[in-house]
């Protein structure tokens, strides 16, 4: 391999295709490449010895400013998004790389910043997220009205029967089953409204500590009768309400999802933890686990791993991971899963613990 002169290094710099500006420990510009200069406005010897920060847009200088003062004082690496006017006078996007230049006896000689217009990629990003959308909308379209097909056939079957026959306990058994249906359909629309418009009904503000610890008492008749060790670990954490319609909801369909996928008895952990002024709840179980090929359809609507849309024999369908997904995000929340099959599945829910005005 040939050695590269400077040159070449000078050269790859003042040309590469981002915009790459050099500071001093002072944050003042020392060099800005030739992209920098067409995507700043300017000519590449016309800010030498201007501040950073003063070179971006207003409402992006204080991120800046904090990015570049952890690069030069703690030598840390950060980044950020924001947006300004483009050199086409149309408003584009960039992310923006904020790192420390260390010198080789490692003292911060000062911070460099690589720019890149990420404008197309945030509009393909926008119109992939909406295609998926509109193919997740007609996923649940199509398993809506399977499902509510299924339930006025059975009903028109049932009714067909009892109308050839003047059995009273045909008759009988046919209402009943008619309203069995009718109950199955209505929790399903019930279902869809809360997902839509979050109405989940009325409910009291719970402490978490709390509410978690009555959750794991009645839990434990269940776990017992289904043959499940329950083993709960709840340590406190910072007082904060939740509303009960919404928490209580979620521990038990996730609960219930781990019951149901130990049909043969195993673990199931309950774990309540305080961490970054955040509560962690963890719901976990031994059971069957969920395949790889699952994971990207968990919160769907109406998606199901058992059940009849998910090519077994029993009823329960719903709107299941979506509505918990949906509530935990009211609560100001998030949820992640992590499984493997043959070994078990483990929800973690982070709720925020300071209040709501400040969270």
């Amino acid at each position: 391999m040939q050695p590269v002169d400077e040159r070449f290094y000078e050269a790859l710099v003042r040309t590469a295709g981002f915009a790459l500006i050099a500071t001093d420990p002072g944050g003042n510009v020392r060099f800005w490449n030739e992209q920098a200069a067409r995507v700043l406005g300017g000519r590449s010897e016309q800010w030498p010895g201007a501040a950073l920060v003063d070179l971006f847009p207003a409402e992006s200088r204080s991120g800046f400013a904090e990015h570049l003062r952890r690069a030069l004082e703690r030598g840390e690496v950060g980044d950020l998004e924001f947006s300004m006017t483009g050199p086409d006078g149309q408003a584009r996007t960039f992310a923006a790389v904020v790192s420390p230049v260390v010198g080789d006896d490692g003292r911060t000689m000062g911070a460099g910043v690589a720019m890149r217009d990420i404008t197309q990629r945030k509009v393909l990003s926008r119109r992939v997220g909406k295609k998926r959308k509109l193919e997740a909308l007609g996923g649940m379209a199509n398993a809506v009205a399977h499902h509510f097909n299924n339930i006025l056939a059975g009903m028109q079957t049932s009714i067909d029967a009892a109308l050839r026959s003047d059995n009273p306990r045909l008759l009988r058994r046919t209402l009943e089953l008619v309203a069995e249906s009718i109950g199955r359909a209505t929790r399903i629309t019930n279902q869809l409204l809360s997902f839509a418009e979050a109405r989940h009904g009325e409910g009291e503000w719970v402490d978490l500590n709390d509410a978690v610890g009555k959750f794991v008492e009645r839990l434990r008749p269940q776990a017992a009768a289904a043959g499940v060790e329950l083993d709960a670990d709840l340590r406190p954490v910072t007082p904060r309400v939740f509303e009960s319609h919404r928490l209580y909801p979620v521990l038990e369909s996730l609960a219930q999802n781990a019951l149901e996928a130990m049909r043969s008895g195993g673990r199931l952990t309950v774990r309540l933890s305080g961490q970054d002024e955040e509560a962690v709840i963890v719901i976990a179980d031994t059971g069957c686990g969920i395949s790889p090929e699952h994971f990207d359809r968990l919160f769907e609507p109406f998606f199901t791993t058992r059940g009849h849309l998910g090519g077994g024999t029993e009823s329960n369908v719903g709107l299941g991971l979506a509505a918990v997904h949906g509530m935990v995000a009211e609560m100001g929340g998030r949820i992640s899963v992590e499984s493997q099959v043959g070994v078990g599945t483990t929800m973690e829910i982070r709720l925020p613990l300071a209040p709501p005005a400040e969270a």
